[in-house]
């Protein structure tokens, strides 16, 4: 009984794969598969990998493309905030009423000239 059991204890555990799933558009799938398509059109050599292809573009990417991303990523209600902040700092204090009156009349001004 006690040799099943130090068996048992002693077998290696195997190492699983450190691989994860990350859903992505079928648009992405497309420009991926004919990226690796094109990369893999040779005589000689493994097979490259997606997992290698994308660590290899998310090696590429700078930070204007990360302020690029993050500034299609708001909404226009982050924008009236920012503006919001922005006339706060140059002017003082004020309610968020009173801005969007000062916008509206600036908007009404442009629209009647």
């Amino acid at each position: 009984m006690e040799q099943t059991e130090n068996k048992n204890v002693t077998k290696l555990k195997k190492k699983s794969a450190q691989y994860t799933a990350t859903r992505i558009t079928h648009q992405a799938q497309k420009l991926l598969n004919n990226l690796l398509t094109k990369v893999n059109k040779k005589d000689y050599g493994k097979r490259v990998k997606s997992s290698v292809l994308i660590e290899l573009a998310l090696t590429l990417v700078n930070e204007t493309h990360i302020k690029k991303l993050q500034n299609e990523s708001l909404s226009n209600a982050d924008l009236l905030e920012i503006q919001f902040r922005e006339y706060i700092k140059k002017n003082g204090k004020i309610s968020k009423d009173d801005f969007l009156g000062i916008l509206l009349k600036e908007k009404s001004q442009i629209i009647s000239a």
